[in-house]
């Protein structure tokens, strides 16, 4: 007979993919175990096995929670705009606040994605070529003359810079991560309105 769901029940397998996302951010996947996890959680092991069966099956609810959350943030983030110019605006901002507030889940999704089996790593990969797909939708607005390669590469090239902010950014630091979206974004525009003829590859 299958146990019985708590009433807190969502609650504490949020905190499990919390604590877990700490210490994976800071250990790694491999380098972390279930039982860890559960001492960190204060539970028994045979407990944190009534929410998730195994760490690989943790790792993925991970991610995909999160990188549904990115998806749903970023279509979201375009209903507050009408121009090109400011729905990237917009999403960029959104973009860094939600890496802020799950810096942790964030840098496990960049370091421990490959740790998932192939058919996982492609369900997280189809989500994350949906923000993608989103910003060379904002590029094709913006520089309809470029092929679709270029604005592959330039789309790709915009969320390499933000990803991989939480190497160096400091949320208390001289700019704030709104601050520093709306740089990144007015210099990402002022670069897409140069020349890029030269580099525009034909199809």
């Amino acid at each position: 007979m299958a146990r019985p769901r708590a009433d807190n029940y969502e609650q504490r397998r949020q905190e499990i993919l919390d604590t877990a996302a700490t210490m994976f951010a800071k250990k790694g996947f491999d380098g972390t175990s279930i039982a860890d996890i559960a001492q960190r959680c204060g539970v028994s092991k045979a407990l944190l096995y009534h929410y998730y069966p195994s760490k690989d099956a943790l790792l993925y609810d991970m991610l995909h929670s999160h990188c549904e959350l990115l998806v749903g943030t970023a279509n979201d983030a375009l209903q507050h705009a009408d121009q090109p110019q400011s729905q990237l605006q917009s999403l960029i901002r959104a973009l860094m606040n939600l890496y802020m507030d799950s810096r942790n889940k964030h840098i496990v999704l960049l370091n421990d994605l490959h740790c998932l089996s192939v058919e996982q790593q492609s369900t997280i990969k189809r989500l994350e070529k949906s923000i993608l797909q989103i910003i060379k939708d904002i590029l094709e607005k913006l520089r309809p003359d470029l092929t679709e390669p270029m604005r592959t590469s330039l789309a790709m090239y915009l969320m390499g810079a933000i990803n991989w902010t939480y190497t160096w950014f400091k949320p208390n630091g001289p700019f704030s991560a709104h601050e520093f979206a709306d740089v990144a974004t007015s210099v990402f525009l002022k670069g897409i309105q140069s020349d890029l003829g030269a580099l525009n590859p034909s199809t």
